[in-house]
């Protein structure tokens, strides 16, 4: 597989952007004006190539024995390899005629020269000439084989070795094998009205590639040295030999049914996957030259269950009405972590991983209102109360919920009418917290930038802490243990349910008996609608795949439009 990308994006000497870097970069002088970014128009272009090949050997088996056993047997191996690189170049004073272009003093511009025309008092420019390469290998080995006897019982295993340059170089970890094993049973076949009901359980070890990480001491280019006037490099990850598989043992059971003549068809499913071998950061002995390292080490839980529906509710020769429900439910745990972030700031200050908590965890402080001066206040675990997040410590802090929903639904309705069909599609999340918008702390320097609404409501005069809705007085104090005891409060979070028509899909093909006279073999004619409506639990109307709501900033972020896509489709 061969690929190649090419993208230039060419500015004339007039064009604003080029106008503006020029005016910033310029330096009035008693001899002149001094252009440090020439005048002339200005070319960015991009080249990248990628190239891959796959080479696969496989034998397959598959045999039936007096007309009960039935034996299947694959396997096989593969070996792949991507490469891929790119140039992006970037000059100026460019003249597309000609091709050519003016030289600048890089390493001059590379750093901040003062007394430029630009708003700031100074001008930066990097040039953004880059050279990138990737490339991975992979080699692996599988098999899968399969007995099944008189068409109600299965047995099933499969086994995968995977070698990557991706991996450690410890012999030890090359070659750990990947399985799995199952059964499915049939316990009901054309029985009054279930057509078919089986039972299956599986029982494997699957994994998951460090793709950010490699076993080999690396090192990048940091930029260029102003000082030295060349490049600096520094080590980005150690030499790690152990780096290998985030390993996850996955133990599912599940029935399968379908009913009344293949009417209502659906499975329920119940998983437990236990994950071991997590990458992230742990902490080292300083001595061996690294504090921190990217090592194997985090472990975590997920337990759930999946329910899928499909149904025919009503079928005849014109009209027919389907439907198809998917439920889920999640409940996942953090069993073994190590996190050198433990201050109050840390725990409030965006979606936690924590030991003993589910991912995404959000803290927040006990809120105990605003004081005679409006002040914000919050209570510590014993009930004192305390004006500054510096008096607070992470036991003080309330564990509110994860960001991440629990629950999650979604339900497609079709109708079909002889050539005209129409389709529903809603979804639900459910189950999880966000932090709410809150009003900001105000004072009397002025501001550049819009204000939320809530923020009009600050305290004025004695008495009006005793509104809820009060926003802290102006001037009260604006230090970011102040604001973020207010920012972090526990009043603020709100539950992220919600319920949305994401799609309605319309569609008509034209009648073939209107298109046998023509050339036209196939006429079809559709609309869609995207974000049609919402129902959400919040009281703020903010809409929860938008508003992330984990960290301390407030604001309600931008609604998605309801959006028409009109659309014809024809085959001759």
């Amino acid at each position: 597989d061969f690929g190649n990308t090419y993208s230039k994006g060419l500015y004339d000497e007039d064009a604003w952007y080029v106008r503006n870097m020029v005016n910033n970069a310029a330096q009035i002088t008693d001899e002149g004006i001094v252009y440090n970014i020439p005048t002339g128009g200005q070319i960015k272009e991009t080249r990248s190539d990628k190239n891959a090949y796959t080479l696969r050997v496989q034998g397959n088996y598959n045999k039936v024995f007096s007309d009960k056993h039935r034996i299947a047997v694959i396997a096989g191996a593969e070996r792949r390899a991507t490469k891929s690189s790119a140039t992006s170049m970037n000059k100026v004073g460019w003249d597309d005629d000609m091709m050519t272009f003016k030289q600048i003093d890089e390493k001059t511009l590379a750093s901040k020269i003062q007394g430029t025309e630009s708003l700031q008092g100074y001008f930066q420019y990097s040039a953004g000439n880059a050279y990138t390469y990737n490339e991975d290998r992979y080699v692996s080995f599988y098999g899968n084989a399969s007995y099944t006897f008189d068409e109600r019982a299965t047995l099933t295993g499969s086994i995968r070795i995977d070698q990557s340059n991706l991996f450690g170089s410890d012999p030890k970890y090359q070659y750990r094998p990947l399985w799995s094993v199952g059964a499915n049973y049939m316990i009901l076949k054309n029985y009054r009205w279930i057509d078919r009901l089986s039972a299956r359980m599986t029982y494997g070890i699957n994994g998951n590639i460090p793709k950010t990480k490699g076993p080999y001491l690396t090192i990048s280019s940091s930029g260029i040295n102003t000082d030295i006037n060349d490049y600096q490099y520094q080590v980005a990850t150690p030499e790690n030999p152990g780096l290998r598989w985030e390993k996850t043992a996955v133990y599912n059971i599940g029935i399968d049914f379908n009913l009344f003549k293949n009417r209502l068809n659906g499975s329920i499913e119940f998983y437990n996957k236990s994950t071991s071998d997590l990458l992230h950061t742990k902490t080292l002995d300083p001595t061996l030259g690294w504090g921190s390292l990217t090592v194997n080490y985090g472990e975590m839980y997920n337990r759930g269950v999946e329910i899928s529906l499909s149904s025919v509710n009503i079928r005849n020769k014109d009209f027919m009405w389907t439907s198809n429900f998917n439920f889920s439910y999640n409940k996942n745990k953090v069993t073994k972590l190590e996190v050198n972030s433990n201050g109050v700031s840390t725990y409030i200050g965006s979606a936690q991983t924590r030991e003993g908590k589910p991912m995404n965890s959000i803290y927040s402080v006990r809120w105990a209102g605003l004081d005679e001066k409006g002040a914000p206040q919050a209570y510590k675990k014993d009930g004192t109360i305390v004006k500054s997040l510096a008096d607070l410590t992470v036991d003080d802090l309330v564990y509110c919920g994860t960001s991440t929903p629990p629950y999650a639904a979604s339900l497609n309705n079709e109708l079909q009418y002889k050539n005209l069909s129409v389709s529903f599609l809603f979804t639900y999340y459910g189950g999880h917290k966000m932090r709410g918008v809150y009003g900001q702390f105000l004072n009397n320097t002025g501001y550049s930038t819009n204000q939320d609404r809530l923020t009009g409501n600050f305290w004025r005069k004695p008495g009006d802490e005793n509104n809820p809705n009060t926003t802290p007085a102006i001037n009260v104090g604006a230090s970011t243990n102040i604001q973020n005891l207010w920012k972090a409060a526990d009043k603020h979070m709100q539950k992220g349910d919600f319920i949305k028509l994401n799609q309605i899909n319309v569609a008509y093909a034209i009648p073939n008996s209107i298109l046998r006279r023509t050339f036209i073999r196939d006429l079809r004619v559709t609309l869609q609608i995207d974000d049609v409506w919402k129902w959400v639990a919040n009281n703020q109307d903010l809409d929860p795949e938008v508003w992330s709501g984990a960290g301390l900033s407030s604001s309600r972020g931008q609604k998605a439009p309801t959006t028409y896509s009109l659309g014809l489709s024809c085959s001759f």
